[in-house]
């Protein structure tokens, strides 16, 4: 006991740490507003699953780690409240928590704490081993990883140590009996041949005492210069995570005349970036999967926030006194604090402009983060910055994107053509049957691509079959504007969105049924941003419908030889947890075996086009459709199921460029349901 030094330590360590987490927090105020406390409840439940439950550790390819992770975390929750314990007895000897001395619940803890350290031990050895031994390619395996996990290991000894030597000192203490590692620390002294008197234990008791608290406390204060910060800023980032599908974007509100158009400088993405910049724990989970990070491409998502974290850092005074100037109302002096930045732009310089064109939006990182950093609407922010104010695209989009303005397509199809190919199909429109309950909207693939007509040809006469009352808009059908969007076009997005809401509203559309993930998740998640409220249904939960309700029987078997393999496409399974509907129409029909690719369901592998990608030239790296291909050939399967028209296309491509054609089929699952019942898959 030293109440003087006790309390000199304690002012330095939390004026310091006061000043360190300033330095980190108050530069988020100069960054762009956006709200994140509404739904509290669910908010704070999202603490408790990903937070405290650790939700995401246990993850297939992950599982040694994330042991590892969760016998640390949880130990700490535990023994760290032993630390207001010995700072209470750094000012009055013996102290103890209220209610902890003597009582039941000290012996519980005492025992809780002595359990919890044995975790953390374990964890970190477990952890040290991965990283040192191991050493997943995932990882970055840095020096300061491992002396942060020796630093953890070594504040557990000192407690272990202090608490032995404490029971040597003061025998008969009740929490004796039950705190295993510190009694089993005691005996070794006393079968050493010392006592409490001695005086090896009196300086072992000294240094176990404010070794760990010195520890502990100088460890709190390095957390906001390591990527250890997360484990302050983590269950705020939780807190603050989007409540939404995370196949949603953030809508543009270009009415408002302070609306960031896309973000070129740190301080224009919105604070909630910032924070997941600070949360980033560095675990290389998100790219553990990512296809632009595994095909080579420039890309790494962990990188990425790493990356612009170091460049907010490195902005901090200057925006610690544009903060300064906004509390005090002066914004012309805030402007010209932060223009007054002379390093290196964000865009194109921090972040390469190959960086950001090559991610696929296919949601791996933010479905599999375990503290829930959004990426994806990250790298969408830079990509509007590239697309509508510095005109930095692929040159292939220039074209695409006057095929949307022309076209609405695209392909540059005329528009048309669109419906030219239902013309003998006895498929009727809005005008010709008005009282319709669904809109069949068929999409720009399913409109113009061959492989993908006879896709929608397949599903109409399905519907037809099952008695359904539809009607497809024909040549007043536009582009969703789904993919205009995720490559940065946001203006021409939202102008093909609000018109095709203002056209279907005019018609009566109540109810959507699609074949195309990216059509149903923008419709779904994204159209009522702009006041298109719809019920939306994906082909593949149409069919189960019709199965369940026994509109159409699936009696037929399968009539190709050797087992099929579904691929699951991102935007139905990650982005709309819709797994298991088209596995579940596909265990209905007779015969099939069905295989699994290595990567199924929550980490399955992008076919490669999503995120505007199929529409732009892969020169860097390996080919993801490939990859994509050879992951599914691996199963031992020569029959290719997917959902998706988007992957039928990319995976269909991989094919025919490793000259497969004439071994390998790829079919859309509506096909498959349609040959059992009718005898016929469609090629």
């Amino acid at each position: 006991m030293n109440p003087v030094v006790m309390g000199i330590l304690l002012f330095i360590a939390l004026t310091t740490l006061t000043w360190s987490l300033g330095r980190r927090i108050i530069p988020l105020f100069a960054m762009k507003p956006e709200k994140r406390w509404d739904r509290p409840y669910e908010r704070l439940c999202k603490i408790v699953k990903f937070g405290i439950g650790q939700a995401r550790f246990l993850q297939r390819f992950e599982m040694m780690h994330g042991i590892a992770h969760l016998l640390i975390f949880w130990g700490f929750l535990v023994v760290n409240i032993n630390n207001f314990q010995l700072i209470g007895r750094g000012f009055v000897e013996n102290w103890s928590l209220p209610g902890f001395h003597g009582t039941d619940l000290g012996m519980v803890y005492a025992f809780l704490k002595n359990l919890f350290a044995l975790s953390v031990i374990i964890g970190v050895l477990l952890a040290l081993g991965r990283r040192v031994i191991l050493k997943p390619e995932r990882m970055l395996l840095s020096v300061e990883a491992n002396l942060i996990l020796l630093w953890i290991f070594s504040i557990e000894v000192a407690d272990i140590i202090y608490e032995g030597t404490l029971f040597m000192i003061h025998p008969g203490t009740p929490d004796q009996g039950v705190a295993f590692l510190s009694d089993g620390f005691m005996r070794i002294l006393f079968n050493l041949g010392y006592t409490g008197n001695s005086e090896l234990v009196h300086s072992l008791n000294t240094f176990g005492f404010w070794g760990h608290l010195v520890m502990a406390l100088a460890f709190l204060n390095y957390l906001p210069y390591c990527k250890q910060f997360h484990e302050i800023t983590s269950f705020f980032n939780l807190f603050f995570s989007d409540l939404e599908s995370r196949g949603r974007l953030i809508k543009q509100d270009f009415a408002n005349k302070k609306t960031i158009f896309g973000v070129c400088k740190v301080e224009e993405f919105s604070w909630k970036r910032g924070l997941d910049m600070h949360t980033c724990a560095e675990c290389g989970r998100c790219h553990a999967n990512c296809p632009a990070h595994m095909s080579e491409k420039p890309l790494s998502p962990m990188h990425l926030i790493m990356d612009e974290r170091e460049h907010l850092k490195k902005k901090t005074s200057l925006m610690i006194q544009a903060v300064y100037h906004k509390a005090r109302k002066q914004s012309s002096k805030v402007n010209e604090t932060l223009e007054s930045w002379t390093g290196e732009t964000l865009t194109g310089e921090v972040i390469k402009d190959d960086a950001i064109w090559s991610c696929t939006t296919c949601g791996h990182c933010i479905a599999i983060c375990p503290l829930l950093i959004e990426h994806i609407p990250n790298i969408i922010d830079l990509r509007r910055y590239l697309v509508q104010l510095a005109g930095r695209i692929p040159q292939e989009l220039s074209t695409v994107f006057k095929n949307w303005q022309n076209m609405s397509n695209p392909w540059g199809m005329a528009s048309n053509a669109r419906a030219d190919w239902f013309e003998s199909l006895g498929v009727e429109t809005p005008k010709e049957k008005p009282d319709f309950e669904y809109l069949y909207y068929v999409g720009c693939a399913g409109s113009f691509d061959d492989r993908n007509k006879k896709v929608a040809t397949t599903f109409v006469r399905l519907m037809q079959k099952a008695g359904v009352n539809f009607v497809c808009m024909g040549n007043d059908e536009r582009c969703c504007g789904e993919t205009a969007r995720r490559l940065g076009n946001e203006y021409l997005g939202q102008s093909m969105i609000q018109e095709n809401i203002r056209v279907w509203n005019e018609t009566g559309v109540k109810k959507i049924v699609t074949a195309c993930p990216h059509c149903y998740n923008t419709i779904r998640n994204e159209y009522p941003q702009f006041g298109g409220h719809y019920e939306v249904v994906h082909h593949t939960e149409m069919i189960l419908k019709f199965i369940v309700e026994g509109k159409i029987g699936l009696t037929l078997p399968f009539n190709h030889e050797g087992p099929i393999v579904y691929h699951d496409p991102c935007y139905l399974s990650r982005h709309n947890n819709t797994y298991e509907t088209p596995r579940k129409v596909l265990n209905v029909i007779p015969d099939l075996e069905i295989v699994e690719p290595n990567r199924n369901r929550n980490i399955s592998f992008c076919c490669g086009g999503g995120g505007g990608r199929m529409w732009m030239e892969e020169k860097i790296g390996r080919r993801i459709n490939h990859m994509r291909c050879e992951q599914l050939l691996d199963t031992g399967s020569k029959v290719f199921v997917t959902a998706c028209p988007y992957c039928l296309i990319m995976l269909d491509d991989a094919i025919k460029e490793k000259f497969l054609e004439d071994e390998v089929r790829i079919f859309d699952l509506v096909q498959i349901a349609d040959g059992s019942v009718a005898g016929v898959v469609s090629s």
